[in-house]
């Protein structure tokens, strides 16, 4: 499901992705720059990010607001104008809810056990500070709980087939363009049927980000699309001097992770209405992207180069007694470029060392005392490519804060194993390469 109170399984670290699917955030909406007419979607957003409809609270009498008959005019002619956009039929939706900011908050927290259990975040824990990207202070729930309380604005419930809306002083322009988004949702939802999508699959990390990425790169260019043409000069400097999120402390990675089905979505959309319009936009719902490598390489996705099959690493029988296995996910080229970023690459780098990704597959494993280890499995489309990845990673690798080695297993394979000190990197290397 899209919203409501389900039990998908969370992005490592940050939200379920099936849930992340039908959201507006703050730094999506309050922050836009729109270019000129004749060209497209062509905007520049700054870091947008996915927050999660499961934990988006249910709608009732005692936190919610109807609209008022002047509201709901205008959220009428929003979906009408949005259908003739984006040529879907017209669902049937009660009129959507107005809750504030500390409503949401209220439900964020009372949901989040729920919809991220303490295993799976611990689990989490131990995954992205083995990988380098936490320290043994930080939490990966209270850090996703901080990020999202101040930038869910909106959300659709594929379930109860509801939307609420966040705000404080009525229907401003943020409220309008976060609806035109919002109700997009609600069209593919109708269309196509985004249970459909199984964005929640355990293990497929990557696959869900970028079938999100499909979803919400759509409700991007057609929020874009409908704020050019039907709002005025002041209403999109309104939306544009909108609050910015606060991102004090919060690890630039886990923006990058959050921000990715937008920018890189609309991307992906924008390319794939260029070569086919609408009709290829549609068609890729029923034959989503395999990867973010097709996401990021529309070519890639054209072609349908399918992601290479790799045999998660026997890591805790490799390190022995009382070692447990984590379960394995595949992560992608776009997280192999945030984590690189984390380390320490700056961009151009961590981006050239992700392409020629090939697949993947990582485990982390735990012993008693609380050592970690994580091993990383990773292959290339030639060659070079892995060379160019070896490059980052040691370029990265002075920064780590945890021991870490990188092993050509074959031309085109290479293994990362990262952990709690350096003999247990040795021992799980030995054992693994």
């Amino acid at each position: 499901m899209v919203g409501g109170c389900d039990n998908a399984r969370p992005m490592p670290g940050l939200f379920p992705r099936a849930v992340a699917v039908a959201t507006s955030l703050l730094a999506v909406v309050a922050i836009v720059i729109l270019a000129f007419r004749g060209t497209g979607p062509g905007v520049v957003l700054r870091p947008a990010a996915s927050p999660p409809a499961s934990l988006a609270p249910t709608p009732t009498p005692s936190t919610t607001a109807s609209p008022t008959p002047d509201a709901a005019q205008v959220f009428a002619q929003i979906e009408a104008q949005v259908r003739a956009l984006r040529g879907l039929a017209a669902p049937s939706l009660a009129p959507p809810a107005i809750i504030t900011r500390a409503q949401l908050a209220a439900e964020l927290r009372s949901r989040f056990d729920h919809d991220y259990p303490p295993a799976r975040r611990a689990a989490d824990n131990v995954m992205f500070r083995a990988l380098g990207l936490l320290t043994a202070s930080q939490d990966i729930g209270e850090l996703q709980l901080r990020l999202l309380s101040g930038q869910v604005i909106g959300f659709y419930d594929n379930e109860t087939k509801r939307m609420s809306l966040v705000s404080e002083s009525g229907i401003g322009p943020g409220v309008k363009i976060t609806y035109a988004h919002e109700y997009t949702h609600a069209l593919q939802d109708h269309a196509f049927g985004l249970a459909s999508l199984q964005l929640s699959a355990p293990g497929e990390d990557d696959r869900d980000l970028a079938r999100l990425s499909l979803v919400e790169g759509d409700a991007t260019v057609l929020m874009l699309q409908w704020a050019l043409d039907h709002m005025t000069p002041q209403e999109l400097l309104g939306v544009s001097q909108g609050p910015a999120p606060n991102m004090t402390d919060i690890p630039a990675w886990m923006v990058d992770d959050l921000e990715f089905p937008y920018t890189a979505g609309e991307q992906f959309v924008t390319n794939l209405r260029a070569s086919g319009g609408t009709s290829a936009l549609d068609a890729a719902f029923r034959s989503p992207p395999a990867s973010t490598e097709q996401v990021l390489h529309p070519d890639k996705y054209k072609s349908r180069e399918a992601p290479l099959k790799v045999a998660a690493p026997a890591l805790a029988a490799g390190l022995g007694g009382g070692w447990r296995d984590l379960p394995a996910d595949t992560l992608g080229e776009a997280m192999v470029r945030f984590w690189l970023q984390g380390l320490g690459d700056a961009n151009p780098l961590a981006q050239q060392a992700a392409d020629g990704w090939g697949g993947d597959r990582l485990v982390a494993a735990t012993a008693p005392g609380g050592a970690f280890a994580v091993a990383w499995r990773l292959a290339w489309d030639s060659s070079a490519d892995a060379a160019q990845f070896e490059q980052g990673y040691r370029a990265a690798a002075p920064h780590l804060k945890v021991s870490g080695r990188l092993v050509r297993v074959s031309d085109r394979e290479i293994l990362v194993v990262q952990g709690s000190s350096l003999a247990i990197v040795d021992r799980a290397v030995a054992a693994l390469s």
